[in-house]
């Protein structure tokens, strides 16, 4: 059971934890909110409605760094009030004084670790789904923040000069050709001054009314017809996942080893079947029946695979390392606020916060890039960060534990 000095000492940490905790990703949240309703022009009710979805997103962020702020904050105010040389005095070690911080680190690690598996990714896609409530409004935020639709599966490339409400200004709608091959090849093109869109779901269509439209039809007869007054439809596929699939940071940590043995098994077994399948309809001398574009194919979709098999393994390795950096933090930011001994917690916290800005972020950005690329292992490139951090612990610690 903790003594009296520990239970004063976590209390204290745990005080000033949920205080940072608290003004931090308030500030943190609101900006990434406003961001978002800035590019997707989201009502006040959505902006309410999107906060609680948000903030599990944020805590992989605002969680070390309040706990860094807590510890340097409360064992700067305990060594320049002479409690840590009290305690060395008294015949115990500083650790008597650092364990409820390192408990409480590493039990905020373990949180973190449950939290990015699972329920993290599911808040980033509930996040997603309460902005895109249903296909149309989806339709015209997408539209309304990129100005333009382009979905491969569409029939139709839509540009657009603005957008007000629901209403397309100066809409262009192209046609793609058949060959799916060329998607920019277009047998028709209409443009007109206004124009407004409704999903029938229920039948896989979507119904456009067009304003002052002229109709080009591009082929050997070139024409161009003016409508007025008049729709066009577009047949849609006929699932809702159409613009929801999942972002990787929406995948949990289940569906990305899932995706990755699909992956695995396509990268071992694809091309040996493609390239099986040539070799027989060839030694039966029915070359004419060898689907080449099928082989190509496999081994063009080979690097496909090897690419988000890599990405798939980084965002893994990625939500491990950042969830132990809670404990890291703690390691290097309890000791430094000791030997700064003094009330001034800006001036520690910074001097624990600027290796971090300079050297943790960026080295687990440089990893993320690296381990993508498959140019080093994913858990030494995504550990580089904590690694640092354990060195400079190693490098302060000893001075704190010292009588």
């Amino acid at each position: 059971m903790p003594g009296i000095l520990q239970r004063y000492v976590a209390g204290e940490v745990l005080r000033a934890f949920l205080l940072a905790l608290l003004t931090i990703t308030t500030v943190i949240v609101l900006f990434m909110v406003m961001i978002e309703a800035a590019k997707m022009g989201l009502t006040p009710r959505e902006i309410l409605n999107l906060v609680p979805y948000v903030i599990p997103g944020s805590l992989p962020y605002t969680i070390p760094v309040s706990l860094l702020f807590s510890v340097t904050v409360v064992y700067g105010r305990l060594a320049s009030d002479n409690e840590v040389i009290a305690v060395k005095t008294a015949g115990l070690s500083a650790w008597t004084v650092l364990r409820p911080s390192v408990v409480l680190g590493f039990g905020l690690s373990a949180l973190m670790l449950y939290l990015s598996w699972a329920p993290i990714p599911r808040a980033n896609n509930l996040a997603k789904l309460m902005v895109f409530k249903n296909m149309e409004e989806m339709f015209y935020k997408f539209l309304k923040r990129d100005r333009e639709f382009n979905n491969p599966r569409w029939p139709f490339l839509i540009k657009v000069r603005d957008v007000e409400g629901k209403v397309m200004l100066g809409p262009t709608f192209k046609q793609r050709g058949r060959d799916p091959k060329n998607p920019t090849q277009f047998g028709m093109i209409v443009q007109a001054q206004r124009a407004t869109l409704h999903f029938d779901t229920e039948h896989s269509n979507a119904r456009v009314y067009l304003d002052r439209a002229e109709v080009q039809r591009i082929g050997p007869q070139d024409d161009v017809v003016i409508v007025n007054d008049k729709y066009l439809d577009i047949p849609i596929p006929n699932d809702n996942k159409l613009l929801l699939e999942k972002r990787i940071q929406e995948r949990t940590t289940s569906e990305l080893v899932e995706e990755q043995a699909t992956f695995r098994w396509l990268m071992a077994q694809e091309r040996k079947r493609q390239a099986m399948a040539a070799a027989l309809w060839i030694g039966s001398g029915r070359i004419n029946r060898v689907s080449w574009d099928q082989v190509q194919r496999s081994f063009l979709d080979y690097g496909t695979w090897d690419m988000r098999w890599k990405e798939y393994e980084t965002e893994k390795h990625l939500r491990i390392a950042m969830s132990c950096g809670s404990f890291f933090f703690v390691m290097l930011g309890a000791p430094v606020g000791i030997l700064f001994a003094r009330r001034d917690f800006l001036s520690a916290f910074i001097s624990c916060f600027v290796p971090i800005i300079i050297l943790y972020y960026p080295l687990t950005l440089l990893g993320v890039n690296l381990s993508k690329e498959g140019l080093l292992n994913a858990t030494l490139a995504l550990w580089s960060g904590n690694a640092v951090l354990a060195v400079l612990t190693g490098l302060v610690l000893p001075s704190v534990m010292k009588h």
